[in-house]
């Protein structure tokens, strides 16, 4: 019914509601970031783990459920796994974003190397989703057990794999780093570090519901102007509703930064790629017409390929931790990251062009 309703409003109105949302977005988003920092040090488990699992599950509900409509409602499996692909493009896009905003230096000189982990595991899952989409195409009809395809069975195995492997990898970092996170709370934060761990999780669950309710309708009304535009299908799903539905981790991102919470921030943006990966695989659960990758376009693998790579720079970075900046603005390596997102999103706008 809410889809009927968008799809009957004005250009104008239509205009209008996204606006309402995205400002819904800008003010719970900011919360969300200072209540996980609290939890991340009463809880013992690192803004890493928390960013990893807390923010990038609220933070990549929007592309859960636009694909999952995509399918359903739309019966278009291009746009959902255009949204989730597209998804890890800008949310690697916004690490370059966060960079220039970091002043002491590049981003990458003041996080922790467990973020490695996760990314490395991120490139295990683009690797998989790139070969499943390729090999699928090879064949007069795409392989899989029943209506679901091996990418459907390796995914959440991965997935599991990295939440454990990464869970021990910080629990041990943790208990030398706790204590000095928790002696560096100050300005908001220590107004929230006043209140009752329980208030801390009813606030961090409310502002959760209210952000995942705007950012759930903000793609559903984008997808209604892009089609009033006569935009392309792949060119909206891959760029279009992923720039949108990754709006709330620009949000909770900035924030994190802004509060002095680096590796919050981080830690949700990889996550998030991990979560939207996922949802490849369930995405095909509800996809009864055969092998979700095997019925959607080739063109998907240059968005996976160009995540893939802009994953390998984020972990180059990450590893070599730059100081220096290009021009006083970015890093080498979110230089890199821009001009690959950017140059991935120009291909697919051409292809579309002219298809």
């Amino acid at each position: 019914m809410f889809r009927e309703l968008v799809y009957s409003l004005s250009p104008l109105t239509a205009w209008l509601f996204f606006g309402v949302c995205l400002l819904a977005i800008l003010f719970t988003g900011a919360r969300l970031s200072r209540y996980g920092d609290v939890i991340s040090t009463r809880t013992g488990l690192g803004r890493v783990w928390v960013g990893l699992i807390l923010l990038a599950g609220v933070s990549s509900a929007p592309e859960l459920v636009t694909g999952l409509s995509a399918i359903l409602v739309v019966g278009e499996p291009d746009l959902a796994v255009g949204a989730a692909l597209g998804s890890c493009v800008y949310n690697l896009v916004i690490i370059a974003v966060l960079d220039f905003m970091y002043r002491p230096g590049t981003i990458y000189s003041g996080i922790r190397h467990g973020h490695s982990l996760s990314a490395g595991f991120g490139v295990i899952l683009l690797g998989t989703a790139a070969a499943a989409i390729f090999i699928q195409h090879q064949g007069e009809a795409p392989i899989g057990l029943g209506p679901i395809g091996p990418y459907t069975i390796a995914a959440p195995v991965i997935y599991l794999i990295a939440m454990r492997s990464v869970f021990f990898f910080e629990r041990e970092e943790n208990r030398v780093a706790m204590a000095a996170e928790l002696a560096e709370i100050s300005g908001p934060r220590a107004k929230l570090a006043t209140l009752t761990t329980g208030r801390i999780w009813f606030f961090f669950a409310v502002n959760a519901l209210m952000l995942v309710v705007a950012a759930t309708a903000l793609p559903v009304i984008g997808e209604a102007l892009a089609v009033t535009m006569g935009w392309e299908e792949t060119f909206v799903g891959t760029v279009f509703l992923a720039l949108v539905t990754s709006v709330p981790e620009v949000v909770i991102s900035v924030e994190a930064v802004r509060i002095g919470a680096v590796d919050l921030a981080i830690g949700g943006i990889l996550g998030s790629n991990l979560f939207d990966l996922l949802i490849l695989a369930i995405e095909d659960l509800v996809y009864l017409d055969g092998p979700l990758l095997g019925a959607v376009g080739g063109e998907h693998v240059l968005t996976a390929v160009a995540a893939l790579m802009m994953t390998g720079i984020a972990i180059v970075g990450l590893c070599s931790r730059p100081t220096a900046k290009v021009f006083r603005a970015v890093g080498w390596a979110s230089l890199g990251l821009l001009t690959v997102g950017l140059l991935s999103a120009l291909i697919l706008y051409l292809l579309g062009v002219n298809t």
